[in-house]
C-alpha cells in the first residue's frame, strides 16, 4: 500500500465526517495494513490490540464484494452499522458482539472549565484500572499501556489514591470512565470527561463516545454536557 492511496481514502472519508469518525480516528492512531475499495465503499484493516476491520459503505452489493475478499483469519470488525450486521453474518459466524450508541459533541457547544485538577494516567496504575473495569474481557495490559502512552487521558487522585479516570480508545472515542464507588457524588466523572473534551478539542478533534444503551449514568452525563446521539455501532468477533 502506498501513502497516496491512504491520503485519498482519508479525504473520501472526511466527506461524511460524523459517520466515519471512528474510522478516521483509528487511521490517525494505528498502523493501517490494508485498504480495499469498491465503488464508494471502503474497507480498512489496521492493528491496535488486534487487527480490526473498519467499513464505510452505503451499498449492500459493494459491501458484499468487499467482504468476499476477506479470509477466515479476518475476524474482528469495529464500529459496524446495524444494516451491515446481517450481511457480515452471511459469511461470518459471530463469537461475540458488543453494541453501543455513538454520541458526539458539536463544535458549537461550549463546555465549562475544570474545577478539579486532573492528571494523565500513569502506566503504573494499569493493573488497578484493569481490575476495576467491567469490560476487562475486552481489554489487555498492552492495549491500556498503548492508549495511555500514545493518547490523552485524565485521572484524579485523592489521598494518594487513584479514584477516577478516563482515556480514549484506539479510534479516539472517550471511554473507560470509572469512579470508585466510595468517591461518587463528587462530580469526578464530569471533571474527567471535561478534561478529555478540552484535550480532544485542543488537538482539533471532535469529542465522541460510544456507550451501551443500558449505561444510563454515562448517557445522562454526556447528554448534560451537550453531546448529540448519532447511531448504534457494534464490535464483532467472528469465529475462525
Amino acid at each position: 500500500m502506498n501513502q497516496p492511496d491512504l491520503i485519498n481514502v482519508i479525504q473520501h472519508l472526511l466527506t461524511d465526517k460524523i459517520t466515519n469518525i471512528s474510522i478516521i480516528g483509528f487511521i490517525a492512531e494505528n498502523l493501517v495494513t490494508e485498504i480495499l475499495q469498491e465503488g464508494e465503499s471502503v474497507l480498512i484493516k489496521g492493528i491496535s490490540d488486534e487487527e480490526w476491520i473498519y467499513i464505510f459503505s452505503k451499498d449492500e452489493n459493494e459491501l458484499r464484494t468487499l467482504l468476499a475478499q476477506l479470509s477466515n483469519k479476518d475476524i474482528y470488525f469495529a464500529s459496524v452499522e446495524d444494516w451491515m450486521i446481517p450481511i457480515i453474518n452471511e459469511t461470518k459466524k459471530f463469537e461475540w458482539t458488543l453494541s453501543t450508541i455513538r454520541w458526539y459533541l458539536p463544535d458549537d457547544v461550549d463546555v465549562t472549565d475544570n474545577k478539579f485538577i486532573s492528571n494523565p494516567i500513569s502506566t503504573e496504575d494499569i493493573g488497578f484500572i484493569l481490575s476495576q473495569s467491567k469490560y476487562r474481557q475486552f481489554l489487555t495490559v498492552r492495549y491500556l499501556k498503548e492508549r495511555i502512552t500514545r493518547s490523552i487521558s485524565a485521572c484524579i487522585y485523592e489521598d494518594n489514591k487513584l479514584v477516577a479516570w478516563g482515556l480514549t480508545h484506539d479510534d479516539g472515542a472517550l471511554g473507560s470512565l470509572n469512579v470508585l464507588d466510595e468517591y461518587r457524588g463528587k462530580k469526578y466523572g464530569t471533571e474527567i470527561v471535561l478534561s478529555l473534551i478540552h484535550q480532544c478539542r485542543a488537538l482539533g478533534k471532535i469529542p465522541f463516545a460510544q456507550i451501551e444503551e443500558t449505561n444510563h449514568k454515562a448517557i445522562k452525563l454526556v447528554t448534560k454536557l451537550g453531546f448529540v446521539q448519532d447511531r448504534r455501532v457494534t464490535w464483532i468477533k467472528s469465529a475462525q
